[in-house]
């Protein structure tokens, strides 16, 4: 990206009011071609939410009481949209997302418009991620998402998201943690089944899946999850010790066999199991041919 760092911060926490003109001092958000703002009635199917948007989960019921006053009433404030540039005649949204949902609920075929062109489309994404994590409407993944695209697209430091969107760097670092999650983590958190301040004590555990049903059902409040994964990292760190000293008898069995056994034995009972994993039909013939030579 081919600024300065002055240039990048200057503006930001404006959000898009800034970037649409009504604060017209913030110049350097439009590109050097002729300013243009124009209004017109656009088909519901050539519009749709630009690659740049953060936002990815939208409240149902939300969603259903604005197609409900849009059906009563119209799509009163435009939406802000740009051209595609391989076709001029489609577009992707600024602003105005949650209309242009809202809009085909209520089988509404056409909304109204300003299409502005002039928008350099990076400044666009950049302002409009911003936007969207000032006025708190992305939930805790999009905004750490939001945060890794900032970072990893338009090259800004944690210290400079920090100032931009009025967040401490701590908080920064540690929501974008959550990315580092596991998929089932993700969909708990989504799903608001977990808060932020249940999950965080699980990120880069290796029993994170199995503890979060057990969470979940006895609704344990962050530090009641503290204890648990301290005391789930003692019970596997015995575990492991104990694993090291069988890991080479396992090696030899696959050797011995081709098959993969993981052999789990409690020292203190005297007492374990085999696991035994067939791929196939053939492998699982060839072990009870085994079991019964």
């Amino acid at each position: 990206m081919n600024r300065s760092k002055k240039q990048k911060l200057s503006g930001l926490g404006t959000g898009l009011s800034g970037l649409l003109g009504t604060q017209p001092e913030k110049s350097s958000f439009i590109s050097s071609d002729i300013n243009t703002e124009k209004y017109k009635i656009v088909p519901i199917e050539l519009i749709e939410p630009g690659p740049w948007q953060p936002r990815k989960d939208f409240d149902k019921k939300e969603l259903e009481a604005l197609a409900t006053s849009i059906k009563n009433q119209g799509v009163i404030q435009p939406v802000i949209i740009k051209s595609k540039k391989e076709n001029k005649n489609e577009y992707y949204l600024i602003a105005g997302e949650r209309r242009w949902r809202a809009a085909q609920i209520a089988n509404i075929h056409q909304i109204p418009a300003i299409v502005r062109n002039d928008l350099e489309e990076e400044k666009v994404a950049e302002l409009s991620l911003i936007e969207n994590i000032q006025r708190s409407e992305l939930n805790s993944l999009e905004e750490a998402e939001g945060y890794q695209l900032l970072i990893k697209k338009y090259n800004y430091t944690q210290e400079e998201i920090s100032k931009a969107v009025g967040k401490s760097r701590s908080y920064i670092a540690n929501i974008s943690r959550l990315l580092s999650l596991s998929n089932m983590a993700k969909k708990y958190l989504i799903q608001k089944k977990l808060t932020v301040g249940q999950i965080r004590p699980l990120i880069g555990h290796n029993d994170c899946d199995n503890l979060l049903d057990l969470i979940y059902k006895k609704n344990l409040n962050a530090r009641q999850v503290e204890k648990l994964v301290k005391q789930n990292n003692l019970k596997t760190s015995k575990y492991n010790v104990k694993e090291v000293n069988i890991l080479e008898l396992e090696k030899e069995l696959l050797e011995a066999t081709g098959l993969k056994i993981v052999i789990n034995f409690n020292g203190k009972k005297q007492l374990g199991n085999l696991k035994i994993n067939c791929k196939n039909l053939k492998q699982f013939d060839y072990i009870i041919s085994k079991l019964k030579s």
